[in-house]
């Protein structure tokens, strides 16, 4: 069995400055860890208060960014990518879909969804 990677995953904070947030890209990617079974630290940011070592390690980025054996990635896509390239099986469980359809299957969904609970004013919110 290969050596177990180092990894470190930077997440957006939630209120309380402590909790994972709300941002769905954080979650997708802590999702991802937490199904391979992978061991990792998991580190929240407050953006309120990001400490100036997070700009010395991603430059310009917000959270979410991955540190996999001391190499940063800040891309969210491309994280995927990577993990699933590298957390491959036999070791770790492959979770990318069967059918290349399933990935563009809920696109509109995701965004319809966003604008709906971004929005600040809810009375326009319509079902359509």
């Amino acid at each position: 069995m290969a050596e177990t990677p180092k990894i470190e995953l930077f997440v957006k904070a939630s209120d309380d400055a402590e909790s994972v947030g709300n941002c769905p890209f954080c979650q997708r990617l802590f999702m991802i860890l937490w199904l391979k079974g992978i061991n990792f630290t998991l580190t929240t940011v407050d953006m309120r208060r990001a400490p100036d070592v997070l700009k010395d390690l991603a430059p310009g980025s917000q959270p979410p960014f991955l540190i996999y054996n001391d190499e940063v990635k800040t891309d969210t896509n491309k994280i995927e990518e990577f993990l699933e390239e590298k957390l491959a099986p036999p070791n770790y469980t492959k979770l990318g879909c069967r059918y290349k359809e399933s990935n563009t299957s809920g696109q509109d969904i995701f965004r319809k969804f966003s604008a709906y609970i971004k929005n600040p004013n809810p009375g326009l919110n319509t079902c359509s």
